[in-house]
């Protein structure tokens, strides 16, 4: 009996890239960024009841990742690990799509060269440990491609086999459209591959283009719905307006953004220190492929484009143009995102390469070895190559870099778990840079979704919130360390040293105490705003100032009603006021002003009192005189 090596070489493979994707989940990376917070967020309002249709955190997103998740969190818990996990899941399964159609359309070599190499590589390594929504795109339009390319084999399908091959083509597309922003370019792949069907004359064109047409009619039929909410609803999607000024460029003939972007696009894929700058995803410069796999991807795209006139290379070069359009406008940064549509193929190429050098070699080698052998040795040094080279990358360098750590909030993550052992009827304030709805509170709601702390949130270098309760706490990294008027209400702790070398290397927990805050501010005359709050103090920290000083003006509020400070507003859907603080000239004219509000209104609560300082600089035009200020 034949021993067939290809099953096992399959299951070491998947057993290889599902360990690298699932290790260390919830610490590599080290933390959470606002992003993949955010998704978490809309998860856990699925589980609580709140449906929605297109979600606006994020610059708007699309929704069937944040439902996949919810669905893993029913299963798994509320936890990280489910929010991650989903990606592990489908960034293991792309593999077998890939393989399958590799298999397919190449060859079995091919497809098991292009797998390992994918089980390995930093890109797919990352993008599947990543909680975010576009790391599914890849096994969907994977999918897409495996069920067309049945379509296109095999051609004595019965009537009824090639309409359900047809809807599942359009159904895994439509899927894609609800799943990431490059998923709106990426179908093109198909209509261009009919008309080079048509341009070369192959029999195969007119049986294509009626499949080809359904199954995309059948997409933007799914995709509608979504398309009408959005056009009803412009505010819930804003990213399209950051990624138009090359194209704006290119209306008016200028032509230099766009051959720029395409240059540094093309180069991130293997020139060093020209790959994704974006740090939370790529260490800063590293290119998409390493050394090895660069050289054998270089060879395997002039080989596909030699073999352009067989439809199998031609779609390879169509889903590589097509798949990399977004970077092709953008640039590198954050490619390692925008060109996922591209993944599988990014690695197909240089096991192309690889492929037809060995088969170069073969046809004219003199040695007496045998060649299947020599093959795989090989093909097993350029795969650990490449798995040592991510393993290392990814492990050791980019998730211990500083700024990894402090762009996936570290400090927080340190600082979330510090307070959960603090009483449950303990109020935990939270001092963070971000602490508006969408950014930072979700991460604690994602680390922290079984608390059963009240929490309050601020910037404690300008705002403090006494909340209106028997005991609380504050927590405050060094980054946001509090203004020294604070400290009549704040007694220190305990402070937390983190890593030496971190942006943000420790924070401090305080006592709070407001008890005393009617004899610090005296007796005055409140200011009551609609009943929403009350102005119950006002005090210059400073006085005799010279033009170009910053003057501090301090201001404290006591909270009557929450649900009276001002309108809901998207995309989080709460209070989102902001303080005008102005200093006023002669002619009522603002002089100077601040405007902020450093502790949001979203979190207050009944009986909270709120301190703010605005810090307003002078100008160097100033004369001197009193000066009228308002709030």
């Amino acid at each position: 009996m034949k021993f067939n090596r290809t099953k096992p070489l399959l299951l070491f493979i998947f057993w290889v890239a599902f360990t690298l994707r699932v290790a260390l989940l919830t610490e590599v990376p080290p933390g959470l960024t606002h992003d993949e917070a955010n998704h978490g967020r809309e998860a856990l309002g699925l589980l609580d009841g709140i449906f929605l249709f297109y979600f606006p955190l994020n610059y708007g997103s699309e929704p069937f990742y944040s439902y996949m998740v919810a669905g893993f969190m029913g299963l798994l818990g509320e936890s990280l690990f489910a929010l991650r996990f989903v990606n592990v899941v489908f960034g293991t399964a792309v593999l077998a799509i890939t393989y399958s159609w590799v298999k397919r359309a190449f060859s079995t070599q091919t497809a098991l060269l292009t797998i390992g190499i994918m089980s390995v590589s930093f890109w797919p390594l990352a993008t599947s440990r990543q909680a975010l929504r576009a790391g599914m795109l890849p096994f969907f339009f994977g999918l897409a491609v495996w069920y067309y390319w049945i379509l296109f084999l095999k051609e004595k399908l019965s009537r009824q086999q090639q309409l359900i091959f047809t809807a599942l083509f359009g159904l895994c597309i439509g899927l894609t459209l609800h799943i990431y922003l490059a998923s709106r370019v990426a179908w093109l792949v198909f209509p261009l591959f009919v008309i080079y069907l048509f341009i070369i004359r192959d029999r195969r064109a007119q049986r294509m283009w009626q499949p080809t047409g359904a199954g995309l009619l059948f997409a933007g039929l799914l995709f509608l719905p979504m398309y009408l909410y959005l056009q009803r609803n412009p505010f819930a999607l804003t990213r399209l307006e950051m990624l138009d000024g090359p194209l704006l460029a290119l209306t008016t003939g200028n032509f230099q953004p766009v051959l720029a972007n395409i240059s540094s696009a093309l180069l991130a894929f293997i020139w060093p220190g020209r790959g994704d700058l974006f740090l939370a995803y790529n260490i800063p410069g590293r290119p998409v492929l390493d050394g090895v796999t660069a050289v054998f991807f270089v060879v395997g795209l002039l080989i596909t484009i030699w073999h352009w006139k067989r439809p199998s290379y031609a779609f390879v070069l169509l889903w590589f143009g097509v798949g990399i359009i977004p970077s092709l406008l953008t640039g590198a940064t954050a490619n390692t995102t925008r060109n996922l549509a591209a993944l599988a193929v990014v690695h197909l190429i240089p096991a192309i390469g690889f492929s037809h050098i060995w088969q170069f070699i073969k046809q004219r080698q003199q040695w007496h070895i045998q060649t299947e052998q020599l093959v795989s040795v090989l093909s097993a040094i350029w795969l650990i190559f490449a798995g040592w080279q991510t393993t290392r990358a990814y492990f050791v360098q980019w998730a211990q870099l500083p700024e990894v750590r402090g762009a996936y909030q570290q400090n927080l993550v340190q600082a979330l778990a510090f307070v959960e052992d603090a009483p449950p009827e303990e109020t935990i304030l939270l001092s963070t840079v971000y602490p508006g709805p969408a950014h930072d509170p979700s991460i604690s709601l994602v680390l922290t979704a079984q608390s059963p702390h009240s929490e309050r949130w601020m910037n404690a270098q300008y705002a403090l919130l006494l909340p209106n309760a028997a005991t609380s706490q504050a927590v405050v990294p060094q980054s946001t360390a509090a203004h020294p008027y604070f400290l009549n209400w704040l007694t220190p702790i305990e402070t937390v040293q983190l890593r030496a070398t971190d942006l943000d290397p420790n924070f401090t927990a305080y006592a709070v105490d407001g008890s005393a805050l009617s004899d610090e501010i005296g007796s005055e005359t409140a200011v009551n705003f609609n009943n929403a709050i009350t102005l119950i103090h006002t005090e210059w920290l400073t006085h005799n100032l010279t033009s170009g000083n910053e003057a501090e003006l301090v201001t404290i509020w006591r909270v009557n009603d929450p649900s009276q400070i001002g309108p809901i507003v998207p995309p989080t859907f709460t209070t989102d006021v902001v303080m005008f603080a102005q200093i006023l000239g002669e002619d009522g004219v603002p002089l100077a002003q601040r405007d902020a509000l450093d502790a949001p209104s979203w979190g207050w609560q009944e009986g909270d009192t709120l301190i703010q300082i605005h810090p307003i600089v002078l100008p160097e035009t100033a004369v001197a005189g009193e000066y009228r200020t308002i709030v």
